[in-house]
């Protein structure tokens, strides 16, 4: 069991004197190109370290070095504390005292350059990173689910309430409970801001954790632009490689104005977002039967199943693998955002209690009581 004092921030006496009072100066972009090739090798896993976690307002010292020691960096704490500072005087990051540090503007626009590579295909890993935190039972409906959470203003919320309820009752969204949370409260570990709310929808990894927990391994190939007619998947429109991308495909979709999932839940008739995976094909007869009990336990998302060796709607299928189609998380907040851009689609992804959970259908009410506590 850690101690308080391991869990302290790193710091040596003369830390205060390493770091200018204010923050750097910001780097013109030619500044920027020079600190890339003459500091990206030490500048990179810090960055990294930083981007990476971006649920979290400040990472302390400690959260850095921890994440450096398991990327096989065997830097001494002095030597971190010095990269830091110099970081600090380029303008690339802020130290807010001893509480830790945060990416600026600048920090933030050379950190996607030079972890570009490094990120390619990282949001495969960081689902599977995700899924193996996941304690979620089907059957006790309790446990760890995966959800996508995000920040909303309280004012647009209770309007567009409908919009999600519709999602939900068209089947479009992954199971069908929401986690809806006030400001000062946290969500995923982070502090809802004032004037806003914390909402989150189960994502489609839940699944796939239910998957594994059957022996069903499954393997993310792609998220896709799906087309809906009368209710049911008929093609997909659009699709990104989980493999070949540094950005979610879906929420690609999403901010590109690619969707029309109102339309979709409301008309029987739009383009949403969607999973595909594929799975052994001696573990279809476990897959159907997942499918039966998750649509029995309230807890659906499971859209499609295909046929042994043959193409599942216009996608081909690998040999000795049937492909199966997932809804995602993201489609009620991507009906929100036909609506609003104020609305971010750029999730937080994480485990959340299935019990702090709330029905959709009492999504209003959970609204109404969140607005009365704030007024």
């Amino acid at each position: 069991m850690a101690t308080a004092k391991e869990n302290l921030p790193l710091r040596t006496e003369d830390e205060d004197d390493l770091f200018p009072e204010a923050g750097g100066r910001t780097p013109a972009p030619a500044e920027l190109q020079e600190l890339l090739s003459q500091h990206g090798d030490h500048f990179r896993p810090i960055l990294a370290a930083l981007r990476e976690q971006p649920w979290k307002r400040l990472i302390s010292s400690r959260d850095l070095m921890d994440h450096l020691v398991a990327e096989g960096f065997d830097w001494s704490e002095r030597t971190l504390r010095l990269y830091l500072a110099e970081m600090a005087q380029y303008g690339l990051i802020e130290r807010h005292g001893r509480k830790g540090y945060t990416l600026t503007e600048a920090g933030a626009d050379i950190a996607r350059e030079l972890t570009v590579q490094r990120r390619l295909g990282s949001i495969h890993a960081k689902m599977e990173e995700t899924m193996c935190q996941l304690t979620f039972e089907l059957k006790a409906l309790s446990g760890l689910v995966s959800i996508n959470a995000y920040m909303m203003p309280k004012a647009l919320l209770e309007p567009l309430i409908d919009d999600v309820a519709a999602v939900f009752d068209a089947g479009l969204a992954v199971g069908s409970r929401v986690l809806l949370v006030g400001e000062g409260d946290d969500i995923l570990g982070r502090p809802v801001p004032a004037g806003h709310v914390g909402f989150g929808t189960p994502c489609s990894i839940s699944i796939a954790s239910l998957l594994l927990q059957r022996g069903i391994p499954s393997s993310p190939v792609f998220g896709g632009l799906l087309h809906i007619a009368g209710g049911q998947p008929q093609h997909f429109l659009e699709m990104i490689r989980y493999d070949a991308t540094t950005l979610s495909p879906n929420e690609i979709f999403i901010r590109a104005n690619l969707t029309s999932v109102g339309k979709a839940a409301r008309t029987g008739s739009g383009a949403i977002t969607a999973s595909y995976r594929e799975v052994p094909l001696a573990t279809l007869p476990a897959l159907r039967q997942l499918a039966k009990d998750c649509e029995h336990a309230g807890f659906p998302g499971i859209m499609l199943i295909g046929r042994p060796g043959q193409p599942l709607l216009n996608i081909p299928v690998h040999e000795g693998r049937v492909g199966v189609i997932l809804a995602t998380g993201l489609n009620p907040v991507a009906s929100l955002w036909e609506h609003d851009r104020r609305i971010d689609s750029r999730p937080m992804v994480g485990p959340a209690d299935y019990a702090q959970l709330v029905p959709y259908r009492e999504l209003r009410t959970r609204a109404a009581l969140l607005s009365a506590a704030g007024a």
